[in-house]
């Protein structure tokens, strides 16, 4: 759709990026999952599975087709050099998979929600960011609550993630979730901001 706005919801774990989204989906912007999308897309796209299949043998997927994740994980995250050999199989196809998802859309705001915008790529396919942010210890409370994982493995996560004040700095849009500020208000402004430029070319 011409003069789309294309929004990126990203933070760190434990912020509030879905509890956004979800409003986002309420209040009629349609909202793309990277993680969502990346798993059904490992299970999909043909060139991913060829290269899984290339990279770490037939045992990738099972014979019903779908992804064994216990042994990709086994193979993945016992080496790095893996990790990134993955990302960069994956990332590239989810990026032109939200591309061609956002054309699809008929409306005058989409958005991503993403955890990783700029180590992916993503960001050079979006016209705006969101970051929602919370405080640390706010952010491992909610993580530890709704996961399971605990403090050292949450705060590993949030090691290996860009940090806040990083993400800030880069943002067009903020919105800090501490459970007492009323999120819907916000959000509504954002969406009636970005509705007011839409009908201007973003491209240039």
């Amino acid at each position: 759709m011409s003069g789309t706005i294309k929004l990126a919801i990203t933070g760190c774990i434990g912020s509030g990026k879905s509890v956004v989204s979800r409003m986002m989906n309420v209040l009629r912007v349609p909202v793309y999952d990277c993680d969502s999308n990346a798993k059904r897309l490992m299970t999909e796209d043909a060139f991913i599975i060829s290269e899984l299949k290339r990279m770490f043998g037939e045992e990738c997927y099972d014979d019903d087709g779908t992804l064994n994740r216990r042994y990709v994980a086994s193979r993945i995250f016992t080496d790095k050099g893996n990790i990134n050999r993955v990302n960069a199989l994956v990332h590239p196809v989810v990026k032109r998979d939200f591309e061609e998802w956002a054309t699809r859309q008929n409306s005058n705001v989409v958005a991503v929600e993403t955890a990783i915008l700029y180590e992916s790529g993503m960001v050079e396919s979006v016209d705006k960011v969101l970051v929602v942010w919370a405080e640390k210890e706010t952010a491992i409370e909610r993580t530890m609550e709704r996961s399971g994982m605990n403090r050292v493995q949450v705060e590993n996560r949030m090691n290996n993630q860009m940090g806040v004040d990083e993400l800030l700095l880069m943002s067009d849009y903020s919105l800090y979730n501490d459970g007492d500020e009323p999120l819907l208000p916000q959000v509504i402004g954002i969406i009636e901001e970005l509705k007011n430029i839409s009908n201007f070319d973003v491209s240039n």
